[in-house]
This record gives structure tokens, C-alpha cells and sequence, in this order.
């Protein structure tokens, strides 16, 4: 499709139907001939059917696309041209960023509000107190430095007046689509009307969105400055981290994060009761299915089959949950660091490996380095 549009040449629009022109070939024109021999074609360009060969001011045509499906689909088709049209719509309207869509996530809500506050250490006076959302920004924002940019980035964040100019403009401009007339039209000019068709789907995509952003937007206009540049310093980096605890968003394009906690160095004993010292890690669960932990870093423990990263900890009788909550989450993290310190067995060598050597020759993973 975008070949056709960057091409020269005169095409012919029917009934929401891109027609080519047929090149003149002996063996075209006789694969024509039979299929006329079934039916008469469509000479005239405002009929409402549409046919597979038109013939028009004596040149024949055959059907190509769809103008209707490449329209709705050209998303998938040639995502890199969509997203630059989009782009140069939020340009247009200065929302090139799309915090709000990250802020109005469920999932971040949750890792903040309710799994964070968990594994953080609260001040002394506020230990067993059930902290508000606003409590929680306050305790992270006294633990992170936040960029100045934020804080000015927030003042634009508080106010909605820009925005709801913003949605009245697109409100009044009805953007619809309009499929182009019958008849010839050159490449560049259904080009022209595609991008127009293709920001009018934007935009009626985009209103919807800053509809929902204007809510969010409204709910922190009478709230700190501090905690809104917190909340756009979060959704810009994907990531934060405190005591140990933090999230990471997994690309910039899908609302999926790592969950993680830091297990600090910690002893095992071998049968021999001989100390072996690990290194920290972090233990993490994803957003996203299978809702088991595993250890992100390169990292070795009787426990994972591999010294590589990403591994799943081996738990013989964990049952993982069917979707992500904040119960989940603190329940997974727990098991899987409670595992990693206190689940070997030095009697039994339970585990892929064993902390000692044992006179039964398998190559096995070592962890001589370890030993204390």
C-alpha cells in the first residue's frame, strides 16, 4: 500500500474498491477476454456493484484493496507510517507524551499503593498505620530525587484549561471518515485523502484518550506539585526503586512491569555445616503470566537449574495464582525469597545441586567461590 501511494500513476476508485490499471499483455488480455465472456463489465464508474475487471474511458481496471479494510487495518499494515502520522497529530496538538495513559494503569496503581507500601520501611511513627495514596508519595518522594524538569513539567500536568481547549477543538472539527468519489484519481491524490482519513481516525482515537486523561488531570489539580512530578517522573522512566523494592516497566510500549525484591547476601550451609555466602539478587515476578517468581541477575543457587538469568526458583509445591493483585504479588515475592534463604536442605541436598560435592560424578553447578 505504501508503494502504491509514493507510486505515479492514475487509479480508479468504485464502490470503496482501489481498481488497477491492467497492463497491456497478450496473455492479460486473453485471461480478460474469458472473463468478460461471463458477464459484461461495469462501464460505468457510479454503478453501486463492484466488479472484478472495469472498463473505463477503454482502459480496464481489476480490483485490488479494500479502501474500507486498509483504513481500519493500517495500523498492523505499516505500523511505522501510522505512528508517524500519529505522531505528527500529538504534535500538532502538543501531546506527544502519553503519561496519562500510564498513570490512568491499573497495574502501576496497584505495584505503588498497595504492593510497595509492604516492602518499604515506613518512618518509626507511621509503622503500623495504614498510609493514604498521598502518605505513600509523600515517603517515596522523601526517598528518590526527582529531575527539576518534572516539577516543571507539573505545573502543565495541574492545569487542565489547555486540555479542555484542546478536546472542544477536536469536538467541533467532527473529524469522519468520507470515503473519496468514483472515478480516476492519481496516486498522490488518494494519498492526500488517506493521510486525512487516517489523522480523522486518530483523532476520534485520541479524544477518547484525553477524555480520560482530563479525568486524572482534574483529580491532581487541586493536589501537591511534588506529587504530580513524582507521578510523571514514574510514568516517563518506567521505573523506581526503594529499600530493595522496585518495579520496571518492560518496553516502552506495553503497560507490563518486573516486580522485584532485593534479597540482600545471606549463609547456607552444606552437609559438612560449612557456610557459603550468595550475593544479593533480585527476585521478581512479572505482570503478566506465568505468575511465578524467578531471579533476574546472572545467578547460581541450588535452587535454579542454570547460572543464567531469568530463572524461575524451583518450588516443588508452589501453586501460582490466575491473575495479578497486590495479595499475589506480596505472596509470590515472599515464597520466592523465603526459598532462596531458608529452603535448602543441607541433609537432604534437596534442590537441581548441592552446596558440597557428593561422590557421585554429575557435572553439577559449583559453589566453591561461596564458601566462607
Amino acid at each position: 500500500m505504501w508503494q502504491l501511494l509514493n507510486s505515479d500513476m492514475e487509479i480508479l476508485v468504485e464502490s470503496d474498491f482501489i481498481y488497477l490499471p491492467l497492463l497491456f499483455d497478450p496473455a492479460i488480455e486473453n485471461e480478460v477476454q474469458n472473463l468478460l465472456r461471463q458477464g459484461r463489465p461495469m462501464k460505468n464508474p457510479g454503478h453501486p456493484q463492484s466488479k472484478t475487471i472495469i472498463t473505463h474511458q477503454d482502459r480496464q481496471f481489476v480490483k485490488a484493496l479494500s479502501i474500507h479494510s486498509v483504513l481500519e487495518n493500517y495500523e498492523v499494515i505499516n505500523a511505522y507510517d501510522y505512528n508517524h502520522l500519529r505522531k505528527e497529530f500529538l504534535r500538532k496538538y502538543q501531546l506527544t507524551r502519553e503519561v496519562d495513559g500510564i498513570l490512568l494503569d491499573d497495574t502501576l496503581k496497584t505495584i505503588l499503593f498497595q504492593v510497595m507500601p509492604y516492602f518499604i520501611r515506613k518512618n518509626r511513627g507511621l509503622r503500623r498505620k495504614k498510609l493514604s495514596d498521598e502518605e505513600i508519595l509523600d515517603l517515596i518522594g522523601a526517598k528518590i530525587d526527582i529531575p527539576e524538569k518534572y516539577y516543571k513539567e507539573a505545573k502543565t500536568f495541574r492545569h487542565v484549561e489547555p486540555l479542555k481547549a484542546i478536546l472542544k477543538g477536536l469536538e467541533s472539527q467532527k473529524p469522519t471518515f468520507n470515503p473519496p468519489g468514483n472515478g480516476l484519481l492519481s496516486t498522490h491524490q488518494l494519498r492526500d485523502w488517506f493521510h486525512e482519513a487516517v489523522h480523522a481516525k486518530i483523532s476520534a482515537r485520541e479524544h477518547d484518550r484525553l477524555t480520560r486523561a482530563l479525568q486524572i488531570r482534574l483529580q491532581f489539580s487541586q493536589a501537591k506539585p511534588e506529587h504530580a512530578a513524582l507521578l510523571l517522573y514514574i510514568a516517563d522512566t518506567g521505573s523506581l526503586e526503594i529499600d530493595g523494592f522496585g518495579f520496571t516497566r518492560k518496553s516502552a510500549y506495553k503497560v507490563e512491569y518486573f516486580v522485584y525484591k532485593r534479597i540482600g547476601e545471606y549463609t547456607l550451609k552444606d552437609y559438612y555445616a560449612r557456610s557459603y555466602l550468595f550475593p544479593d539478587c533480585r527476585v521478581a515476578l512479572s505482570t503478566y503470566t506465568p505468575f511465578r517468581p524467578f531471579v533476574m541477575e546472572k545467578y547460581k543457587h541450588p535452587f535454579l537449574l542454570r547460572h543464567k538469568s531469568g530463572q524461575e526458583i524451583c518450588m516443588k509445591h508452589f501453586a501460582p495464582p490466575n491473575e495479578f493483585t497486590a495479595e499475589n504479588a506480596i505472596r509470590i515475592l515472599e515464597e520466592g525469597l523465603t526459598a532462596l534463604r531458608y529452603g535448602y536442605d543441607a541433609r537432604r541436598r534437596n534442590g537441581y545441586h548441592s552446596l558440597d560435592r557428593t561422590w557421585v560424578h554429575i557435572p553439577t553447578i559449583d559453589f566453591e567461590e561461596y564458601r566462607i
